[in-house]
């Protein structure tokens, strides 16, 4: 990326700060969450939050940068 010498940069968390909730969730029910469900949904709107929070980075386990070249 130093190469493309990138502006604008911007890095996201894919998951937000609740999958490990999403994960146990699905872990202890052993059945995979609706994306419609109530949880998923109070998950996804977390991670949307959480996007003007750098500090709240590293609490996804997967993060993407967007940048302009």
């Amino acid at each position: 990326m130093a190469a493309a010498a990138p502006t604008d940069t911007h890095v996201l968390g894919i998951e937000g700060p609740s999958w490990g909730a999403l994960k146990a969730t699905e872990l202890h029910t052993g059945e995979r969450l609706d994306t419609n469900g109530s949880l998923f949904t109070a998950a996804l709107e977390a991670a949307r939050i959480a996007e003007a929070h750098p500090d709240l980075l590293a609490a996804s386990s997967h993060m993407i940068a967007i940048a302009r070249a």
